[in-house]
C-alpha cells in the first residue's frame, strides 16, 4: 500500500506549479519593503532550518546578501538585538513557532521590514508579520515533511527573484525539474543497503549542496531511525571524518561548488578508513570511484539541482525505512509542530 509520505513526494511538482503565480505576487509585494535592507536575518527550525540555509547560499550568490541564520532565545522576552539594516524573514509551514514569533515581533517594534513564509496564512505568525508568503501546499499529513520544505524553497526563491528584480534562472522549470525527479527516482534502484551501514550515515555537500545534504540527512535520520549527520565539506575534512571507518557509510551530494579534485580526494579518504561511498551527482558531472552512484538524468541549473537531490533523499528515506521496516508515516517519537521551544 502507498504510504502517505510517498504520496506527499510525488504531488510536490504539481504544488509548486498551484503556487506559482500567487507566490511570486506575494513576493513581489513583500521585496518592495526590502529595499534598504543590507542583509537578511532568517528565523527558522528544523526543514525550515534547511530551506534558511539554502536562501543564504541562493540570496549570496544572485544577490551579493549576506544572510544571517537568527538566534530566537536571544530575542525572548523582548531581548537586547538590535536590527538595524535588517530584513527579517520567517519560515515556519506552521506559523505557530513561538521562538520565530519573538523574532518577528521584535522586528515590528524595532520597524524593520519583516516577511512570514508560511503554510498557514491564518497563524499567528501570519498575523504579526510585515508581509506574507504562502506554501499553497495544503495539509501535510506525513510527519517528515516534503512538500512543505519544496514549497518554501520555492517561495525563497521566488523572493530572490523578487529582490533581484528579474527572472531567475530555471525558476519557470523548477516544477517540472520536481515533478520528473520524483518519479524518476521512485521507479529507479536505490542503494539503500549501502546506506544502511551499521554505524550510520553522514551526508557531506557544500555550498547549496550543503544546504541538500542537512535536509537528506534529517529526513533520512526521521523516518528511517538511521544516525546520521551533515557536514559541508571542508567542515567534515577539518575534523569529523576522523570519527568515520569501517561500519559507516558517506553520502556525497555533488553540486557546483565541490570540484571533481575535492570530490575523488574525499572520497578516497572515506575508502581508505574503510568506509561504503555513494555519490549523488547529475550526469553533467564526472563519475567517481566510489561503492555506488545516483545520478541524476536531466539537466538543470545547480540551485535546482540541489532541490533536486533532496527530492532523491525524500526517496533514499522512504526505502530505507520500508527496508528496516519502520512506520513510514508518523516518524517514531515526533510531532510534526513543536510548541514548547
Amino acid at each position: 500500500m502507498t504510504t502517505i509520505f510517498e504520496e506527499e513526494i510525488r504531488s510536490q511538482g504539481e504544488l509548486l506549479r498551484h503556487r506559482a503565480e500567487r507566490g511570486a505576487e506575494q513576493a513581489a509585494r513583500a521585496a518592495e519593503s526590502w529595499r534598504d535592507v543590507s542583509y537578511a536575518l532568517v528565523a527558522a527550525r528544523g526543514s525550515s532550518d534547511n530551506a534558511a540555509a539554502f536562501f543564504q547560499y541562493l540570496a549570496g550568490r544572485e544577490l551579493g546578501l549576506v544572510v544571517s541564520l537568527a538566534t530566537p532565545s536571544l530575542f525572548h522576552d523582548g531581548g537586547t538585538m538590535h536590527l538595524d539594516g535588517a530584513g527579517v524573514l520567517a519560515i515556519s509551514q506552521s506559523g505557530r513557532s513561538p521562538g520565530m514569533l519573538d523574532v518577528v515581533r521584535l522586528a515590528t517594534r524595532q520597524s524593520r521590514p519583516n516577511a512570514v513564509i508560511t503554510n498557514d496564512a491564518a497563524s499567528p505568525l501570519a498575523e504579526e508579520a510585515g508581509s506574507v508568503i504562502e506554501l499553497f501546499a495544503g495539509v501535510e499529513r506525513a510527519i517528515a515533511s516534503t512538500k512543505t520544505f519544496t514549497t518554501s524553497c520555492h517561495a525563497l526563491a521566488q523572493f530572490v527573484a523578487a529582490l533581484a528584480g528579474h527572472a531567475l534562472e530555471g525558476l519557470s522549470d523548477l516544477p517540472d525539474v520536481i515533478d520528473q525527479t520524483a518519479r524518476w527516482a521512485l521507479d529507479a534502484a536505490m542503494p539503500v543497503s549501502t546506506l544502511d551501514g551499521p554505524r550510520g550515515l553522514t551526508v557531506v555537500g557544500r555550498g547549496v549542496g550543503y544546504a541538500s545534504a542537512s535536509e537528506i540527512s534529517l529526513k533520512i535520520r526521521e523516518v528511517t531511525g538511521l544516525r546520521s549527520e551533515a557536514y559541508s565539506a571542508p567542515d567534515y575534512l577539518h575534523g569529523p571524518i576522523g570519527a568515520d571507518g569501517d561500519g559507516a557509510t558517506l553520502l556525497l551530494c555533488v553540486t557546483n561548488e565541490i570540484d571533481d579534485a575535492v570530490a575523488a580526494s574525499l572520497l578516497a579518504q572515506c575508502a581508505e578508513r574503510g568506509m561504503a561511498t555513494v555519490v549523488l551527482r547529475s550526469s553533467e558531472r564526472a563519475a567517481h570511484a566510489s561503492d555506488a552512484e545516483i545520478v541524476l538524468p536531466n539537466r538543470m541549473e545547480n540551485w535546482s539541482l540541489g532541490l533536486a537531490q533532496v527530492v532523491v533523499g525524500q526517496v533514499l528515506a522512504l526505502r530505507l525505512g520500508e527496508l528496516r521496516g519502520r512506520p513510514i508515516d508518523t516518524a517514531i517519537g515526533l510531532n510534526k509542530v513543536t510548541l514548547t521551544a
